[in-house]
């Protein structure tokens, strides 16, 4: 049972498993793109309704959990073998092993070590030397981010929903359960930040056990009753009027009108008659100013009226006031700003921002460790006539190796030594 799940974990901790499992999606991908030209988001959808390709993507966050706890034990066994705790199975942990049959001299290798930049540690029976720092911590953190990067690609491939909805001033705030509060106040100002040039706000009065205002912004996105708000579109909502001469009943109705930017339609179809309405917003002729009509407070319209296919007339007309012309009536007395807003839930989006962090700080500590402090290690083991001396290195592993060569040919010397002594006697 212990070898099967010793087979097991070094399979599951191979280095191997993210480039089989990335290979075989984009083989997958591959094939899917001669059949379909939106290929992303077919094969998410395959992804999704099948548990064989999702236990496959699952293996790279499965992978970097177990190479977390592989680099753990490896660490601590490094550690162990250096404080002269335990030597067993750590041999095979360091870059170069070699057994000389002859004892050391430890004061000259400490002395040597010593003028070398090494801090040392010696008992009777070993020699433990080191300089800088591991960067163990490090390829923690870049395991951790791979961990939560494919743990949060694997939670958005299979679980993440969305739904649109319209967010108006003056009505709810349309969260999916419902409960999402009042839409006070919509406003649109120039941005004074580097990123974007104009910051979209949403004030919303919320309710239940976290009563009070909350304000909704293009970036970073918010999140509110377990989905994240993405605003997507600006438009406003217009309480229409029509009548027509063969309509003395008329039409009343509250219209979304998505027709931002300026220049952007809309159409207004008159259930049971030919009538249609085309929306519009006028462009200014400073493009500057494409977006200041949404915070104005009387919007101007321009309008097509069509019957079928042919257009009777155009024309604009401003809120609040009623436009008429040859027995047509056209107002839109009250207008509120709208925005067209994607409501996602998604729970893989956290991990992936956890995953960006924790790969910026792996990258933060790596460079000055490995660029100027990299972790070098030598461990001399004295037994019976026989020296085993062990040496590691993260960084300047040239350098490294010429010292630990020196130090083998110390106790070569020595060796000599003692033999040409015993040859006089």
């Amino acid at each position: 049972m212990k070898r099967l799940f010793r087979t097991l974990f070094a399979a599951g901790s191979s280095r191997a498993v993210p480039p089989l499992v990335i290979g075989f999606f984009f083989i997958l991908y591959i094939v899917v793109a001669f059949f379909t030209d939106e290929t992303l988001i077919t094969l998410i959808a395959f992804t999704r309704r099948s548990l064989i390709l999702g236990a496959i993507l699952a293996l790279i966050p499965l992978n970097s959990a177990f190479r977390m706890i592989r680099e753990t034990i490896t660490f601590l066994g490094m550690r162990g073998a250096l404080s002269g705790k335990t030597d067993k199975g750590v041999m095979g942990m360091f870059d170069e092993v070699v057994e000389l049959s002859v004892p050391a001299t430890t004061p000259e290798l400490v002395n040597r070590l010593a003028a070398a930049g090494y801090k040392t540690r010696r008992s009777d029976n070993y020699l433990a030397a080191w300089r800088g720092i591991s960067n163990f911590p490090v390829r923690l953190l870049f395991l951790a981010g791979t961990f939560c990067l494919f743990t949060g690609i694997l939670i958005t491939t299979t679980s993440r929903s969305s739904f649109r909805q319209m967010v108006v001033e003056g009505e709810p705030f349309p969260t999916p359960n419902g409960n999402g509060g009042m839409v006070e106040r919509i406003t649109l100002e120039d941005s004074q930040g580097y990123v974007l040039r104009r910051n979209l706000t949403m004030e919303v009065a919320t309710t239940g056990s976290g009563s009070g205002k909350r304000k909704f912004g293009l970036y970073p996105p918010s999140r509110y009753s377990g989905t994240f708000v993405y605003p997507r579109y600006l438009g406003l909502a217009g309480q229409l009027r029509f009548t027509a001469p063969d309509m003395p009943a008329g039409y009343e109705k509250l219209c979304y009108l998505n027709i931002y930017p300026p220049g952007k339609e809309e159409n207004v179809v008159i259930p049971g008659s030919p009538y249609r309405i085309i929306f519009s917003v006028p462009e200014p002729e400073n493009l500057s100013e494409r977006y200041s009509s949404y915070m104005s407070d009387k919007i101007s319209f321009r309008f097509k009226l069509l019957m079928g296919k042919d257009q009777l007339f155009t024309g604009t007309m401003t809120e609040g006031v009623e436009f008429v012309r040859d027995g047509f009536h056209l107002a839109l007395p009250d207008v509120r700003r709208l925005v067209v807003t994607d409501f996602i839930k998604d729970d893989g989006v956290l991990f992936i921002w956890w995953a960006a962090l924790l790969f910026a700080a792996a990258a933060v500590l790596w460079l000055p460790i490995r660029g100027i402090f990299p972790r070098r290690e030598m461990l001399f083991r004295f037994g019976q006539g026989v020296t085993t001396a062990c040496s590691f290195a993260e960084g300047e592993a040239r350098k490294h190796a010429g010292v630990f060569h020196e130090m083998l040919d110390l106790v070569d010397l020595k060796r000599d030594e003692r033999r040409g002594m015993r040859e006089e006697s």
